[in-house]
């Protein structure tokens, strides 16, 4: 139950970044025996700081039944903090970071959830809790995401293929991403980013190189490696690449595929119905 008492309360959204965020409030009064409900649409476009729902009226208890906030841009995330204010003490009650599509969701069953632009559960938070322990996740790719900058190797996030993680404790992760080339002559590279400076970081990746061979990298430790693409794609409409490891955040974030096309302005493009299976281990 999120509960305002006073003529002074409020619950605020502080966005960190200018995107798109659309707001949704739902709410029931009670002033004596007589409830009365309401409700506040608000859109947010800039970094700042938004009431979503104001204070009751005197004598009034206002329960917030539903809130949620989603992400609209097509490829940038934002950072979302819920906050309680009493008028002199604002409490930061939850922070996530939206990747493009995802909603911030909450309700006093559940409490606060991270949701995919399915609806399903990305994270969760019941009591404040974070993503359940050996909870296998999935997200699938809505939607093809296409990679062909004027400048060759410039890694770029796979948008929508991503999931939310929190400082200290450890996830398993596995992108699995088919992907099409302008020609077999265009190589990739394939690789993933995440909070700055992770406590631990260790994972692989394989892609396409010939019909009989594919490029293999292990020990990955660091962002965006390997530093250069491959020289070849397989085919250009049957390619598959993988990235599979474990991550120890030492900040909250969110865990992206990255890829990069080895030719400047041929196309890469992951294409929609991608998947990537992740689980928190500890």
């Amino acid at each position: 139950m999120l509960l305002l008492a006073s003529t002074s309360d409020l619950l605020r959204i502080i966005t960190g970044q200018s995107v798109t965020l659309d707001v949704h409030a739902s709410w029931a009064d009670l002033n004596g025996t007589t409830v009365t409900p309401g409700r506040t649409n608000t859109p947010i476009t800039t970094g700042t700081t938004t009431t979503v729902v104001g204070s009751p009226a005197s004598s009034t208890f206002r329960t917030v039944k539903t809130l949620t906030a989603r992400n609209r841009h097509a490829s940038s995330s934002v950072d979302v903090t819920v906050v309680h204010t009493d008028g002199t003490n604002a409490m930061e009650l939850i922070k996530a970071t939206l990747a493009a599509g995802d909603a911030l969701h909450y309700d006093e069953h559940q409490g606060f959830t991270v949701r995919d632009l399915f609806g399903r559960i990305k994270s969760r938070s019941d009591g404040l809790v974070a993503a359940a322990v050996n909870t296998l996740n999935t997200v699938v790719l809505a939607s093809d995401v296409t990679n062909n900058n004027g400048t060759a190797n410039t890694i770029a996030d796979v948008t929508g293929l991503s999931f939310a993680v929190t400082a200290g404790e450890t996830y398993w992760f596995y992108f699995l991403i088919m992907y099409t080339s302008a020609a077999t002559s265009t190589g990739s590279r394939w690789s993933i980013n995440g909070p700055g400076s992770p406590t631990a970081l260790r994972y692989r990746s394989e892609y396409s190189l010939t019909a009989t061979t594919r490029s293999l990298n292990d020990g990955l430790a660091a962002y965006d490696v390997p530093a250069a693409s491959n020289a070849t794609s397989a085919a250009t409409g049957a390619n598959i690449a993988c990235v599979e490891g474990f991550i120890t955040p030492s900040g909250n974030g969110t865990v992206i595929a990255r890829f990069a096309s080895e030719v400047a302005s041929s196309a890469i493009i992951a294409r929609a119905g991608s998947m990537l299976q992740w689980m928190r281990t500890l």
